[in-house]
Parts: C-alpha cells; sequence; structure tokens
C-alpha cells in the first residue's frame, strides 16, 4: 500500500513539474564508456525553474543488460570548491514502483502510457528517465558527480555497479587550430556540423560507441541516433592519430609551404613605401574636401531656392496686374 501512495504522489509531482518554465544552465558531460555496465548515462543537464530558481537534475539513461532492469540507483555527489570529498550524497531511485522511470523510448518510438503501466521493467535498448527532474539543494556547490550504485534485475537479485560517471573522451576543443583546420577540411558531414556540432573524439565500446556529437548509441548501430554520422568511418578518421599524420604531411608538402610562407615576399614590391602612404593620405583628404565643397554649395543653391521661387511668383503677379491695368485703360479709351 505504502508504494501504491508513493507512486501515485510522485506521479502527481511528475506532472507538475512538467508545467514549470525551465531553462538549462548546464550540459554535463558523461562520455565516458563503461564496459560491461547494464546501464549507461546518455545525456544530463542542470535546470532551473525561471519562477523560482528551484535547480534540477535531469537523465537521459539506457538500459544495455539483456535481462529486464526492474530498478536503478543512484548517488549524485556534491563538491565544494577545493574540497576533494563530497559534502553531501543524495540517493535516488528510478524504478516503477517510485513512477520515476519517466518517459521510456525504445527504438526511437515513444511507449504508450497504458503500456508502461503494465510493464514494470526495462527491456534491453529502452531509454528511460526523460521527464524526471532530481531536486537539488538551495546550498552553493561548485562540482557535481553521479555514481551508478546498482540495478535491481526482474527476479529480485542485484547487481553492484560503484561506477563514477564522468567525462572520459577528449574534447574537441582541447585540441590546437591546426587539427581544427585539419577536421573540417576532412568532414564530409557538413550537414550534421549545422545542427549537431562536433564535440568529442569518438569512441568505441565492447557495447555502446560515443559519436563525435556526444551521443552514446548501441555498437550495433552503424549510424549515430542523434545526428546520423557513420560509426565506421568516425572511427578511422576522426583519431588524434590521424590528424597527426595528416599534418606531418601537409608540413613535408612544399607547394603547401610555398603558399604559405610569406618571408620571401619582397617589401618593396608588395608593400607600399611612406610617401606613397603619404600621397594616398593627401589624395584622400582633397577628396574629402570637394566634397565638402560641393556638398556646401548644395546646400547653399538649396537655400536660395524657395526665394528665388517666390520672387518668381511676385514678378509674375506683378505682370499680370500691369496688363491687365493697360487692358483696362485701353477699354476705357475706346
Amino acid at each position: 500500500m505504502r508504494e501504491t501512495a508513493v507512486r501515485r504522489a510522485n506521479l502527481k509531482r511528475v506532472r507538475r513539474d512538467r508545467m514549470r518554465p525551465l531553462r538549462v544552465l548546464e550540459y554535463l558531460d558523461h562520455s565516458a564508456i563503461f564496459e560491461n555496465s547494464p546501464v549507461e548515462i546518455k545525456e544530463g543537464y542542470l535546470i532551473s525553474d525561471r519562477d523560482n530558481g528551484e535547480l534540477f537534475l535531469t537523465l537521459n539513461l539506457r538500459t544495455l543488460s539483456k535481462r529486464p532492469i526492474s530498478a536503478l540507483h543512484i548517488r549524485i555527489l556534491l563538491y565544494r570548491e577545493r574540497m576533494v570529498t563530497p559534502y553531501l550524497k543524495l540517493q535516488y531511485t528510478y524504478s516503477w514502483e517510485e513512477a520515476t522511470f519517466g518517459e521510456r523510448v525504445i527504438d526511437g518510438v515513444l511507449r504508450k502510457d497504458r503500456d508502461c503501466r503494465k510493464d514494470k521493467t526495462l527491456v534491453y535498448g529502452e531509454e528511460f528517465g526523460e521527464g524526471i527532474y532530481i531536486p537539488l539543494p538551495d546550498s552553493w556547490f561548485k562540482k557535481m558527480q553521479i555514481e551508478l550504485v546498482d540495478v535491481t534485475y526482474f527476479d529480485g537479485s542485484t547487481e553492484k555497479l560503484d561506477l563514477l560517471a564522468g567525462s572520459g573522451a577528449l574534447r574537441y576543443l582541447e585540441l590546437d587550430d591546426d587539427l581544427h583546420d585539419i577536421y573540417r577540411e576532412v568532414n564530409i558531414f557538413r550537414e550534421a556540423e549545422q545542427e549537431h556540432p562536433i564535440r568529442v573524439m569518438p569512441q568505441l565500446g565492447q557495447q555502446v560507441w560515443l559519436c563525435c556529437c556526444g551521443r552514446k548509441n548501441p555498437v550495433e548501430k552503424a549510424l549515430c541516433e542523434k545526428c546520423g554520422r557513420d560509426k565506421d568511418w568516425q572511427l578511422q578518421n576522426l583519431t588524434v592519430e590521424k590528424f597527426e599524420e595528416t599534418r606531418q604531411a601537409q608540413s613535408q608538402d612544399r607547394n603547401r609551404r610555398v603558399l604559405h610562407d610569406t618571408s620571401a615576399y619582397k617589401q618593396n614590391k608588395y608593400m607600399e613605401s611612406k610617401d606613397e602612404l603619404e600621397r594616398k593620405v593627401e589624395m584622400c583628404n582633397q577628396a574629402l574636401e570637394r566634397i565638402a565643397i560641393q556638398e556646401k554649395e548644395r546646400e547653399r543653391r538649396q537655400m536660395w531656392f524657395l526665394p528665388k521661387i517666390a520672387l518668381c511668383i511676385g514678378l509674375i503677379a506683378l505682370l499680370a496686374y500691369v496688363i491687365s491695368w493697360f487692358a483696362q485703360f485701353a477699354w476705357g479709351a475706346g
């Protein structure tokens, strides 16, 4: 009965949380690949409520176990600055009884609520955790780590994990500018780069492979589920060793070296002398003076335009009056 009450209360809280005006504060790098782990963290975000500032952690996870999983227990470790041990450890459980599985997705298809109510276990390749917001304390912390504690299978057995999730792949921004240029030259997925730019160097594990966009995919998937990049091409071409080979080949390419080497250029031939620069400056100043004179002349003409029009109108009126007077005088004399 208690579990039913907890589930009902959590379902109400999940529905309320989905109505919150949330914003993402930080993307959490969980690119490390754990071998033989029954669960992986695909993505994680630190988010906050725009109205009241409450902090939450949300994780997107996936099962990699052939045995159905009924629960996953994690531990959230919070650190303050210059501390090597966490000052706070928060326990959290993903389970059907707790109503904390969140949205459940298989092969990119969201499972219906009525199916999820009947199926209390997670099957191989099933994603979960989306829409579940784990509340975090208001107290300030410098660093946060996620520990996968253990999983409980459908038959009640438990497997200890004690895996500390974190960044395990080499970040693309850690490469130097030369290697960035090499990546832009060899990259064949330019359209994918627009929406899902490279973030890490790809990796291959026994159960999953890490795409350069940061997405973890089952090892049997030939294309990334997020950006569509090819697995084999990435693992063959997007490596630091491959980039270094390309850089070495470019440094030995004489034509490429001559193209960028400006040491043999003659300054007098390709650069202007001081006298030439002064002459161009003088010509520029003269042109500006001519423009200023022309502008003043144009303004002067505009200033006298209306008086001239008024004078012409006055002369026309006077001429008309004189003609009218002579006409009247001639009519009277006749």
